[in-house]
């Protein structure tokens, strides 16, 4: 399992060393594994990946001050996704993702040779004949004594810009695991468990929370993040859960994640479709090129698409029908009408399905299941339903 992941980083590194002049005009693509507050657990994160042979490495987010460990960098976007797709499947990473941007220095990984230093090339030193000096004749000349007084100078006060902060209270709901590692997401805040309408604010980050309009002055705050199971809690605005503050002020949350629990599968966490559809979004299509590549790369690979929707009620929607435009709607071909849950999600997994076969995979190698409702990830009612609708793809065989 292991090789196969280093053999694909070698092929990898080679090929893209010899991009390293477009290097720093193109954006950077990190294989991430782990994103750290305390720089003591990135290192050590960093030394287990790389006691199990990955060649790992650990930077800073310059803006956000976390340390990102990651397993693979390179400037391709489909050499990254191919890889974080091999290493879902073949390694306990099932949570890695790929991070589109630029971390400060890497360290704790690979080993760079130092520069060459040239001897600098000594030039033989002209010597200088000295000028001869010409006497200076001194004309004195008279001139009335004019006595100026200092010019007193006012001190420069610098002005400072007017900050508008947002109304409200500041926040940072902390979203993290119990070994400490950061956890992407975020959180909605509603007025009760029962309201249809929500605010969402990013984990992690300085936010501004206005108050309740209830009479009791709480929120529930519900988290929502990508492969972790979400948490409830009761956030009281006047007399917050935690003491713990920010630099400004803000009031920190901690809230502790946990995994959800798949078994043998890889995790898609951005293989979405339209509402009550089977056609993909935009999104979806780097995910499902990472899937193509990893099964022409390892031609043994079996797998079945997993179809899933929120509810088992019959929706009013479309499906892809003739139109072979897999992630934009296509009223001319696409299919209108009625469908259960278990049409509508059969026919989400034969998208996927339809989209692999396209790019080269041979469609005996690809079943295909339409789950309807009955597998939800949330409650179908509540905030978080929409993420119900989704694909999960199960290795059959390797």
């Amino acid at each position: 399992m292991q090789k196969s992941l280093r053999a694909l980083l070698v092929v990898l590194l080679v090929a893209g060393g010899t991009q390293s002049a477009k290097a720093q005009a193109e954006p950077n693509y990190y294989v991430v594994i782990g994103v750290f507050a305390k720089l003591d657990n990135a290192v050590r994160y960093t030394d287990q990946a790389n006691q199990k042979g990955f060649s790992a490495q650990y930077a800073i987010h310059s803006r956000r001050q976390w340390n990102y460990v990651y397993v693979f960098q390179t400037t391709e976007k489909r050499k990254a996704f191919a890889f974080v797709i091999r290493l879902r499947a073949e390694s306990e990473f099932k949570e890695a993702w790929v991070y589109t941007g630029q971390l400060g220095e890497a360290q704790g990984g690979i080993d760079r040779k130092p520069i060459e230093e040239k001897p600098v090339e000594e030039k033989p030193v002209i010597e200088e004949k000295p000028i001869e000096e010409k006497p200076v004749v001194v004309v004195e000349e008279k001139i009335d004594s004019v006595v100026q007084k200092p010019v007193e100078e006012k001190p420069v006060v610098e002005e400072k810009p007017v900050v508008v902060k947002p109304a409200g209270k500041p926040f940072i709901f902390k979203l993290q695991t119990s070994d400490g590692q950061v956890v992407t997401g975020e959180v909605h805040v509603q007025e009760s468990t029962n309201a249809t309408r929500y605010q969402a604010f990013k984990g992690n980050e300085v936010v501004y929370v206005e108050a309740p309009q209830n009479a009791r002055g709480n929120y529930v705050v519900i988290t929502q993040a990508a492969g972790y199971q979400p948490v409830s809690m009761i956030l009281g605005y006047r007399e917050p859960p935690s003491t713990e503050t920010g630099p400004d002020g803000e009031v920190i949350i901690p809230i502790e994640v946990s995994k959800v629990k798949r078994g043998d599968y890889i995790d898609f966490t951005n293989v979405r479709f339209f509402r009550n559809s089977s056609i993909l979004e935009p999104v979806a299509q780097n995910e499902l090129d990472g899937l193509v590549d990893l099964m022409k790369e390892s031609t043994g690979y079996k797998i079945r698409v997993h179809g899933h929707c929120n509810g088992n009620q019959d929706k009013e929607g479309s499906t892809l029908g003739s139109s072979t435009n897999y992630f934009a709607l296509d009223p001319g071909k696409n299919k209108i009408g009625k469908f259960s849950a278990k049409e509508l999600t059969s026919e989400r997994a034969a998208t996927v399905k339809a989209y692999l076969v396209s790019q080269g995979i041979e469609a005996s190698r690809i079943d295909t299941k339409g789950e309807g409702g009955k597998i939800p990830l949330y409650p179908e009612g509540g905030t978080l339903g929409q993420y119900n609708d989704r694909i999960e793809i199960e290795i059959v065989k390797r």
